[in-house]
């Protein structure tokens, strides 16, 4: 009897020894799928690729691809320990939503990183004030085969009572070319992020410049959260940067996330999420598109998918996890199974 005792205890401490040494081997490496070199994306990974492999000890390295939702499957899969999305690409995975086919349940949040606004766009001279006054114009509704990026143009119409049939809606092959349709006079409206350049470019070479549309008196955050979970509003204010807003001027949004797949466990996450708030300070000084967050609203209550357990705990150690945010995890965890 103590010889099958002592067997069963062999045997229990070899299995521990084994999820131990399986654990530590997942953090050897630590890859962060990205959008291509040059985009802002590429720059947030290779920034947090600095940080966790000076901070970690670990490997890391920024892996840059076509698109974000394209390396999303292998994130989930664990192929990939992390990946930068957009919050309605993070939204729609976890529900099975479009262009997914099915959920990508190990998907979740590491952090929010950051927010990008987007709303329609129209030449300020062509009378176009309200996204009720598109009515009976041309405007861009499918933005290339971004999926998340079409459905928050079709939400953005509905914000103003309008709906596909009251436009005449065209296709575009992607957001550059959003811009090009309304400075060439092909499209009436499309939407953009206004922070791009290409932006404040058209509205210094064309005559009357540019304006961008106010959301709907219908487009509240709880509105936008239904029709695309993910997306959200935000308040613009004109600025040398924004030199086309001549108010202060309500536009969509949504987030960027770090997200985690299958393979990081919860003291992996609870490592990766110290480490960027505790050198987010550090970051935002090299990296342009982190300094309008503060280190302690990486986490905020209105994520799409769940955040990691590891960062929950993380969160409330530090006293970041309100209410606010129980309330939302539970509400999506319930909504995702």
């Amino acid at each position: 009897m103590r010889q099958v005792t002592r067997f069963a205890a062999y045997g229990a401490a070899a299995l521990a020894l084994a999820v131990s040494t399986a654990a530590e081997a997942k953090m050897k490496r630590i890859t962060i799928g990205s959008n291509r070199q040059g985009s802002v994306f590429y720059l947030l990974s290779s920034s947090f690729a600095k940080q966790l492999q000076q901070q970690l000890k670990v490997r890391t390295t920024a892996q840059p691809h076509a698109g974000s939702t394209v390396y999303m499957a292998v994130v989930n899969k664990g192929e990939m320990t992390l990946g930068l999305n957009n919050s309605m690409d993070s939204g729609a995975a976890v529900r099975g939503g479009a262009p997914f086919k099915k959920k990508l349940k190990h998907i979740r949040a590491i952090a929010m990183v950051w927010t990008i606004p987007y709303g329609f766009m129209v030449k300020a001279n062509s009378g176009i004030k309200t996204v009720a006054d598109l009515k009976g114009k041309t405007v861009v509704t499918t933005t290339g085969p971004i999926v998340s990026l079409s459905n928050l143009n079709i939400a953005y119409l509905h914000s103003g009572g309008l709906s596909v049939k009251d436009i005449r809606g065209i296709k575009s092959g992607g957001i550059v070319d959003n811009i090009t349709k309304v400075v060439e006079g092909r499209a009436d409206a499309a939407a953009m992020s206004p922070g791009m350049p290409a932006v404040r470019k058209a509205h210094a070479t064309v005559p009357g410049g540019m304006r961008f549309l106010p959301l709907g008196a219908g487009g509240s955050d709880a509105f936008l959260a239904r029709e695309v979970p993910g997306a959200k509003s935000k308040v613009l204010k004109p600025s040398k940067r924004m030199p086309f807003l001549s108010e202060t001027t309500r536009v969509a949004a949504f987030d960027a996330y770090l997200n985690a797949g299958k393979q990081v466990s919860s003291g992996d996450a609870y490592k990766i999420i110290k480490v960027l708030h505790t050198r987010w300070k550090t970051m935002q000084k090299s990296v342009g598109p982190l300094r309008p967050l503060h280190m302690n609203k990486i986490a905020p209550p209105t994520n799409p998918h769940p955040y990691h357990p590891g960062v929950v705990k993380y969160l409330k150690e530090k006293g970041l996890w309100s209410a606010a945010n129980e309330k939302q995890q539970k509400a999506v965890l319930a909504e995702i199974r």
